[in-house]
């Protein structure tokens, strides 16, 4: 998802809740830059959070 699609999503979601149902790699000019958006949201998540989000669900 390119970066200023994530922030356009995550200003009109505004501060509903969100379960981040997906996310998926956020990227600026074609570069990856190792966070990942919320397709829903917006929200941009680290790796880290990345990872302890998917063992969370894995591991409920």
């Amino acid at each position: 998802m390119e970066y200023n699609y994530a922030l356009k999503i995550r200003q009109e979601w505004g501060d509903k809740p969100c379960d981040h149902p997906r996310l998926e790699k956020v990227y600026y000019a074609g570069a990856f830059l190792t966070n990942y958006a919320c397709v829903q949201c917006g929200a941009e998540f680290t790796i880290y959070e990345k990872l302890e989000m998917d063992e969370a669900r894995k591991n409920p």
